[in-house]
């Protein structure tokens, strides 16, 4: 599989596209409540949990940060 190079350009077009976060590498429309949707790892292990990343979130991230995901 492809790595997809992660910048926030890319981002800003997948928020625009309707996506609102990144989980476990897919992207997700999140239909309802974002928090309600959060909500339902909150009690999951580390060893659980899928790596859940709010789009709007990443834009704040320096670039070095973003090309690690």
């Amino acid at each position: 599989m492809e790595k997809i190079q992660i910048s926030k350009r890319k981002i800003e077009d997948w928020i625009k596209q309707g996506y609102d976060v990144l989980q476990d590498g897919k992207l997700i429309k999140i239909e309802g409540d974002l928090q309600e949707f959060l909500q339902q790892f909150a009690h999951d292990t580390a060893d659980t949990v899928p790596k859940t990343y709010l789009l709007k979130e990443l834009l704040t991230w320096p670039e070095e940060e973003l090309e690690k995901l």
